[in-house]
């Protein structure tokens, strides 16, 4: 049996690094418990700790200031009315989310396809409104943009059955930990009450006013600015990224430990929260860090471009540079998303963690594999489609009930709509992020322990080689 498992793990190894003795990667090891990146921790919460006393010293003086001032005001919107709204539009979204993941487990495969060629049909309504109301240059870019998809489609197409196999790996490996469909939301909720504490703390900032010589103004300095943007989007990719190491680590137990994480709510899922919010914790921080860095700076060079007073030199160096911000941050979020699988699987610091993943895809070849989205682009659709329906039920509940919706008169039936849909996409993004967090993890997983996957999945594993095969004949040793 073992050296079954060993011709496994040796097939999947291309031709051409079989042989490669010199090769510097090795396969993964737990690390010893230890907080790595402590300092990024620390960092982390003191500037969530300076939020919270600027949202208690300055805020909530304003805040209350804000509210004796407008205490006069009065408004014909039903709150009650929205509540129950929010109420039904979500568990609308949650119940078209959950569908969806049975949908996508049926026919993998055919849904992929259908968001390949989704996205070909978009492309193609844009070209032709742009001809038919006359706009000759955004039609020319229409073709252009068209055929890139028709490129790229006709190039990916062959790719579809091992991404369908990956899905629906994923989608198995969420479903047998749905537990962690809970921890999502729970910290989707974290992450709102810290927005609410981060407007608070921005009130007081802006409420407070710098006197220079006897005179006063409320303009906010670009410093302040500055740190309270940097303090915002740290949190949020804090929280998002920590999510992400959750389900990495949950993933991972699934696939080499089947018996610890095969249930709702498993030893996997809580030994991987509780690595992800302790000894891992600085990494998550150490990475999410520097994307906020790049996300401030690019909201800040917005702001700039928005200025009427820049003339056409500056106006043209800021598009520049909010260019090369968007690239980076691109790069950088890729990289977050496979170094932090690394974080969750094993433990390593985020340098290491970094460096292991991408010397894994150097080395097994498996680099052009990276670089396809047709999971994600799937995922979107169905975000998509969920986020329609669950505006359907908003206009469901402004026929049915109109006295919820009356406050906003006539456009109370597009606020039934969007404010549904927005709900939908909000929910639905959650719950199939936790799909693309798990079938990241099983592209890496594959590459790591085949021989394991074999043993613990067997069934599972046949079809992922089989589709390996099929798709990449000249990059595996089969």
């Amino acid at each position: 049996m073992a050296s079954e498992e060993d011709n496994v793990g040796q097939s999947l190894l291309p031709p051409e690094n079989v042989d490669n003795p010199d090769g510097e990667w090795t396969k993964g090891e737990p690390q010893p418990a230890a907080c790595r990146d402590a300092w990024a921790a620390i960092l982390f919460y003191a500037q969530f700790i300076a939020i919270a006393v600027v949202a208690g010293v300055l805020g909530v003086p304003a805040v209350k200031e804000f509210d004796e001032n407008n205490a006069d005001d009065v408004t014909d919107v039903d709150y009650t009315g929205l509540i129950y709204a929010t109420l039904v539009a979500g568990v609308s979204s949650f119940a078209f989310s959950a569908v969806s993941l049975f949908v996508m487990s049926m026919c993998p495969k055919f849904l992929i396809q259908i968001s390949l060629l989704f996205s070909l049909a978009a492309s193609a309504i844009v070209m032709v409104y742009s001809f038919m109301i006359g706009s000759i240059g955004g039609g020319i870019i229409g073709i252009i943009f068209f055929l890139i998809s028709c490129c790229y489609a006709w190039a990916v197409w062959r790719r579809i059955p091992f991404a369908a196999a990956n899905l629906n790996t994923g989608l198995t490996a969420v479903k047998k930990n749905w537990g962690v469909v809970l921890v999502a939301y729970v910290v989707t909720v974290v992450s709102f009450f810290y927005s609410v504490l981060w407007m608070t703390a921005l009130a007081g900032v802006y409420n407070k006013e710098e006197c220079v010589n006897g005179v006063c103004s409320s303009n906010v300095s670009w410093a302040y600015l500055f740190f309270m943007l940097l303090a915002l989007f740290w949190t949020e990719q804090v929280l998002q990224n920590t999510v992400h190491v959750i389900i990495a680590g949950v993933v991972g137990t699934w696939w080499f430990s089947p018996e610890e994480a095969s249930s709702c709510c498993s030893k996997g899922i809580m030994d991987s929260f509780i690595r992800a919010t302790t000894t891992s914790f600085g990494s998550i921080c150490f990475g999410s860090l520097l994307v906020a860095i790049i996300e401030t700076l690019k909201t800040l060079v917005q702001s700039a471009r928005a200025d009427d007073d820049n003339g056409g030199c500056a106006a043209f160096l800021l598009c520049l540079v909010e260019c090369l911000l968007n690239c980076l941050e691109g790069i950088l979020e890729y990289f977050n998303k496979f170094a932090y699988i690394y974080v969750g699987l094993y433990g390593y610091s985020y340098l290491e963690a970094g460096k292991n993943v991408f010397t894994l895809f150097q080395q097994k070849g498996w680099t052009v594999i990276i670089n396809d989205d047709l999971v994600s682009n799937t995922l979107s659709l169905f975000c998509l489609v969920i986020g329609l329906l669950a505006g359907a039920v908003g206009l469901i509940m402004n026929e049915t009930n109109p006295s919820w919706f009356e406050g906003f008169q006539e456009a109370g039936m597009g606020v039934a709509f969007g404010f549904s849909f927005l709900i939908g996409i909000v929910i639905s993004s959650i719950m199939l992020s936790l799909v693309d967090s798990s079938v990241n993890t099983v592209v890496v997983c594959f590459a790591e322990g085949p021989a394991e996957f074999e043993q613990n999945h067997p069934k599972l594993s046949s079809e992922m080689r089989e589709a390996w095969m099929k798709v990449y004949p000249s990059e595996c040793g089969f």
